[in-house]
């Protein structure tokens, strides 16, 4: 998956989905809440925030995808190394991260799973 991909797939799970640039990286928000960063740790690379609850779910999905280091490991967010990613991986765990962001802002009353993102064929 190319950046460039990677920035499509993600505006295109919704027409309130805002890109903004921060530093060197730009990320992905839905409302006040980020679900993803292009560009960090370094431009080959790519964040996506889930609920933690989903984060082994994710990082099955691929060896392109591992938990963040230090003491954030296990609080949801996945690094995709965006070369090695499969498109379909990135937009499984694009759309869960927008569910789970869409979820959040609207105050977490809905389960994980009813939430789905519109992803443009």
């Amino acid at each position: 998956m190319t950046p460039d991909e990677f920035s499509s797939l993600a505006l295109s799970l919704a027409p309130t989905v805002v890109a903004r640039p921060i530093l060197d990286s730009i990320q992905f928000r839905i409302g006040s809440k980020a679900f993803a960063t292009l560009g960090w740790p370094d431009a080959r690379w790519a964040v996506v925030k889930l609920d933690p609850r989903r984060q082994d779910w994710a990082l099955a999905l691929s060896p392109a995808l591992c938990p963040e280091p230090g003491r954030r490991r296990r609080a949801g967010i996945v690094l995709a190394r965006l070369a090695a990613l499969d498109p379909d991986v990135g937009a499984q765990l694009l759309g869960a991260a927008w569910s789970d962001a869409q979820r959040t802002k609207r105050g977490g009353s809905r389960a994980i799973e009813d939430a789905a993102p519109r992803i443009a064929a």
